[in-house]
């Protein structure tokens, strides 16, 4: 690559660029935004880490990045930090080279800060950093390298042991859950874990009350606009959507035909998975509806996890909580922005109780779901039971039952499957606060801002 290329993406090379232009350019719409994620502390730049950062598209990798970058200019030489985008890199030979070339430009400098975009655009990305990282002073460097498929950037930073220095490498950023979206909105709610919940009794409750109409009205709002940041800053504007939904819905079609998938099939597949939601269901009769083979219908959906867009819950045995392959699944897409695009697309509009289903979904998987690393395919610690005449607990979190009930009356028949099967568990109601028996009964929007 052409180095002077290079200095379009690092404007601050150039001298005569005040820190005031770089701000303006780096996150001048960051900070000119109503709504802000918080993007501190993601990374300790002592250390020389190499970050393995993934995530779902448009959820942020890129300002954080950004804003990651600009924090760094205010500490170091500009000739330290070096950004790269990937899709202007054909091989893995290319970024070798472009990158040793950075390496003789910033020879001067005590350690260097890499930043590379997109890196699984590149075939075999990991020989190239590998061999950097064995034989140069990039051993010694801080790296962050982003990417949207679980399962690339999973295999090839397998490939790097040894490489990672001493940091927690992998670094997850999925949209904000209705805890985080709370706070950043200036609201301080206490946090508790579900063990915590569980032993909650009556005299909790006033704290509860007068906590809920401010996490009532913001909730609404969640819900309209979910976790993605650009998608809430549009939302608060009132601002249409339709740009948004267009490129979101191109890019995830997109990410998955690279993986060699069909557009047809795949579009089938999300219109089948949006009429089943929060439904269960056996991959045979939903391969036999769509009229694919089931290990087609299969490889579509664990491929929509790896890329972070759909997440495929298992039933699990009551005693063991193992997960029972065999059994039906659930699947929910990672975000709302999914069913708005859909319902644009196919005309499917979601029940009011399956959309706060879905949201209550997403926020249990990405708070208590290990290996979100490889994606949503595989989640641990959150699945759901059922049994063999038809009962069934829309989630099993770390063993403690949840179901939502998202209604105006809990009836004593809404608690039955719980109290009999596990004893303990929560019911997550529209309005409804009693915290007096074994099975606590919580609003779902004041549960999730605790948890």
């Amino acid at each position: 690559m052409d180095f002077s290329i290079l200095g379009i993406y690092n404007k601050w090379w150039q001298g005569g660029i005040s820190i005031d232009a770089l701000e303006r350019e780096l996150i001048g719409k960051y900070e000119a935004s109503t709504f802000k994620r918080v993007y501190e502390n993601f990374f300790d730049y002592e250390e020389n880490g190499l970050y393995v950062l993934r995530g779902p598209r448009q959820i942020g990798k890129s300002t954080l990045l950004k804003y990651t970058i600009f924090d760094l200019l205010k500490r170091e030489n500009r000739r330290a930090i070096f950004y790269l985008p990937l899709d202007t890199i054909k091989d893995y030979i290319e970024l070798r080279d472009t990158l040793l070339n950075y390496l003789k430009f910033a020879s001067n400098e005590k350690k260097r800060y890499i930043f590379i975009d997109e890196i699984s655009m590149v075939k075999d990305w990991q020989r190239a950093i590998k061999e950097l990282r064995d034989n140069t002073v990039l051993k010694d460097d801080f790296i962050v390298l982003t990417g949207s498929s679980a399962w690339d950037i999973k295999r090839s930073s397998e490939k790097l042991p040894g490489r990672k220095g001493s940091v927690k490498s992998n670094i997850l950023l999925f949209p904000l859950t209705f805890s985080e979206y709370f706070r950043t909105t200036m609201h301080e709610v206490p946090t508790f874990s579900i063990d915590e919940i569980l032993s909650f009794d009556e005299s909790k409750r006033f704290e509860l009350d007068l906590l809920s109409p401010d996490i009532e009205q913001s909730f609404y709002r969640y819900l309209e606009s979910g976790g993605i940041p650009s998608v809430i800053e549009c939302v608060n504007n009132g601002d249409v959507l339709d740009s948004l939904l267009d490129s979101g819905w191109d890019t995830m079609i997109g990410d998955i035909e690279k993986e060699g998938l069909t557009r047809s099939k795949l579009i089938g597949i999300l219109e089948y998975l949006a009429q089943k939601l929060s439904q269960r269901f056996s991959w045979t009769s939903a391969a036999s509806e769509v009229e694919i083979d089931t290990k087609t219908f299969q490889n579509y959906v664990n491929t929509l996890g790896y890329n972070y867009v759909a997440m495929t819950i298992k039933a699990v045995d009551k005693n063991s909580l193992l997960p029972l392959e065999k059994k039906q699944k659930k699947v929910y897409f990672y975000d709302n922005f999914v069913l708005k695009n859909i319902e644009r697309k196919f005309g499917i509009v979601q029940k009011k109780s399956a959309i706060v289903e879905s949201v209550v979904a997403q926020n249990l998987a990405f708070k208590f779901s290990d290996w979100l690393e490889e994606g949503l395919s595989n989640l641990q610690n959150v699945g759901y039971w059922y049994s063999s005449n038809g009962k069934e607990i829309d989630f099993i979190v770390n063993g403690v039952p949840i179901e939502v009930k998202y209604q105006n009356v809990i009836n004593r028949s809404d608690i039955t499957t719980i109290k009999r099967t596990f004893g303990k568990g929560i019911i997550l109601s529209k309005k409804t606060l009693d915290l007096s028996g074994d099975v606590k009964i919580i609003p779902v929007h004041i549960f999730l801002s605790m948890i």
